[in-house]
């Protein structure tokens, strides 16, 4: 079924003389969380157009946001993520003493703040765990910025920032 539409989309595509990469595409099936697990495992799913089979993948990135799983759990992009954010925490921390606060809080929404932002409708949803680890690294990075200790409470530190915003 899904093969025969493809042809019609391919058919579609060379008749407004456009062209589709046959070897680039990839697909991957998802599940809800009630499904059986070893469902999608065992399923033997192909896709294919021009004698060219489409690759399953288990992590996909799509606009930016890397999917992982049939599950849509999230992890991998909430890690990928961190990482960056990491790297910007490193950076924060080391020309703090160098710049001024102001210039601080440009990279911060140049570094950070951007990348927290983007497709947050579709991976905010994450649980609490998944996302928990990235929180502690915000928190960190906002510490950094606003030169506050590492023990003080995280919400004036929010709002003094967001406040000059």
């Amino acid at each position: 079924m899904v093969n025969v539409e493809l042809i019609k989309v391919d058919n579609w595509l060379c008749s407004r003389k456009l062209f589709l990469n046959y070897y680039k595409p990839a697909f991957m099936l998802t599940k809800s969380l009630k499904m059986n697990s070893n469902l999608s495992e065992t399923c033997s799913f192909q896709i294919k157009i021009n004698d060219s089979c489409f690759q399953r993948k288990k992590c996909a990135k799509y606009l930016g946001s890397l999917i992982k799983d049939s599950s849509l759990d999230w992890s991998s992009h909430v890690q990928y993520i961190k990482s960056k954010l990491v790297r910007a925490s490193c950076l924060l921390y080391k020309i703090r003493n160098v710049v001024s606060v102001d210039v601080l809080k440009m990279l911060y929404f140049s570094l950070v703040h951007c990348r927290l932002k983007y497709c947050i409708v579709s991976w905010g949803t994450a649980t609490k765990s998944v996302l928990q680890p990235l929180e502690v690294v915000h928190n960190n990075i906002l510490r950094t910025i606003t030169y506050n200790n590492y023990r003080c409470h995280f919400t004036p530190v929010y709002k003094s920032l967001t406040s000059t915003r």
